[in-house]
């Protein structure tokens, strides 16, 4: 099921919307919209741990209040992708801060909106499809999480090793380890979480990496690792 959160305090706007989404030529998943006319009412939503798989943010009274609900949602979710409609450009520069998935000046043209939706539906299929989004001094940065192979902390920053490079932003292991449990990442110690699908081999205290790379690995961790390599296996 693909759960998506339309919140707009103009309901005319989230009837286009709705009508969009119903109109996709190929959808490949189950869909549910939920509509919501206040921002606040949202957040609630995802303090209760429910998850979206996609949220679209239209305009309100108040100017720019979508990019500070925005921010509160990455606070719950850093992987949901989040779709603003503003009528400020300027909101397409601040938005690489929270980072966003897509701007949209004033309206949507209906065939790019449903071009994104198809894309986002095709991905939801593999979890590891997603792009994981996070921004630094050089920019945002939109990288798939099966391109990475581990997060390592480091004090109040982390290091994002990937297939194309690393990349430092400032996070904590202990929020990505709540975030990112659920797409196949586990830590493994007090500063790594390892991408599962990365992992050639585990000896002793240590993690083996696809490309030689040798991590460390917590005794008090060993167990629940050595479970979830034989649970991922069993679900291949």
């Amino acid at each position: 099921m693909f759960h998506i959160a339309l919140c707009d305090s103009d309901r005319t706007t989230i009837a286009r919307l709705t009508r969009y989404i119903h109109q996709l030529p190929h959808p490949t998943d189950a869909m549910k919209i939920y509509p919501f006319s206040s921002g606040n009412t949202l957040i609630e939503s995802c303090r209760r741990k429910i998850h979206f798989n996609l949220v679209v943010l239209g305009s309100f009274q108040s100017e720019h209040h979508h990019l500070k609900i925005a921010r509160m949602l990455r606070r719950f979710d850093s992987l949901v992708p989040i779709i603003v409609i503003s009528d400020h450009i300027q909101d397409s520069l601040a938005g690489y801060e929270i980072p966003l998935y897509r701007y949209y000046h004033k309206s949507v043209a209906p065939l790019l909106f449903q071009k994104d939706l198809q894309q986002l539906l095709e991905n939801n299929s593999c979890p590891q499809n997603h792009s994981y989004l996070f921004s630094n001094w050089q920019g945002l940065h939109h990288v798939l999480l099966k391109e990475i192979l581990f997060f390592k902390s480091e004090g109040s920053r982390i290091l994002v090793a990937t297939q194309r490079g690393s990349f430092i932003y400032r996070d904590s292991i202990r929020s990505l380890e709540v975030r990112l449990q659920r797409y196949n990442f586990l830590r493994i110690h007090r500063s790594y979480m390892v991408n599962l699908h990365w992992i050639r081999n585990i000896r002793g205290e240590e993690v083996t990496l696809l490309n030689g790379r040798i991590l460390p690995l917590a005794k008090t961790r060993s167990k629940m690792l050595r479970e979830s390599m034989v649970s991922q296996l069993g679900q291949i």
